[in-house]
């Protein structure tokens, strides 16, 4: 089984998203195409991943939504960050804490996550409740209509929070409104 590196929830399904071996207009990591407007930052916002339409044809129907970019404020300790998209644009509306912490999540971190192609792995049908498991502290009601999970990746060659973070299972959360084409990100752990 290849690993999950993007799960997203909606109307019940879980649709995750592994490693491709061809090119992939879903993508982990890799530069951020997207120009970023809003908050002024200290250091820049990762791109965590891109998924697009020609995967997920929930996207398409009824907001004609070509892609979704997930980025976030992994040099920001305990970020939590609100913006919305259009396509190639991204207007930040808030990002908590307004500064970055140093050597945050540990000394050296990469300015780029590493650039993985994405496809579409087993697609099944789950409740909310069940697809609680899959992240610890989510929240009891499912918060938006589109909810996607990075959990810390194991098989890409760097470590997302460290030795104890990624042990610790934490994993950045995406809540998704299609219709306002905006996006609030956090991470929750054990």
């Amino acid at each position: 089984m290849r690993e999950e590196l993007v799960v997203i929830y909606q109307n019940g399904t879980v649709t995750p998203l592994v490693r491709s071996d061809e090119y992939s207009p879903s993508v982990f990591g890799g530069p951020l195409e997207a120009e970023v407007s809003g908050n002024r930052f200290a250091r820049q916002l990762h791109h965590i991943a891109t998924v697009n339409h020609n995967q997920l044809p929930i996207l398409s129907e009824p907001h004609c939504i070509r892609e979704i970019p997930l980025v976030y404020g992994l040099f920001y300790s305990g970020c939590m960050l609100e913006y919305t998209f259009e396509q190639g644009n991204i207007a930040v509306q808030s990002i908590e804490p307004e500064e970055p912490t140093e050597n945050w999540p540990y000394a050296n971190f990469p300015a780029l996550l590493p650039y993985v192609p994405l496809e579409v792995g087993t697609v099944t049908a789950e409740p909310w409740e069940q697809f609680l498991r899959r992240a610890p502290n989510l929240p009891g009601e499912q918060p938006s209509e589109v909810v996607v999970l990075v959990p810390p990746p194991a098989t890409l060659g760097f470590s997302m929070w460290g030795r104890d973070g990624d042990a610790e299972g934490v994993t950045i959360v995406f809540e998704c409104s299609l219709k306002e084409r905006r996006v609030a990100a956090y991470n929750v752990c054990s």
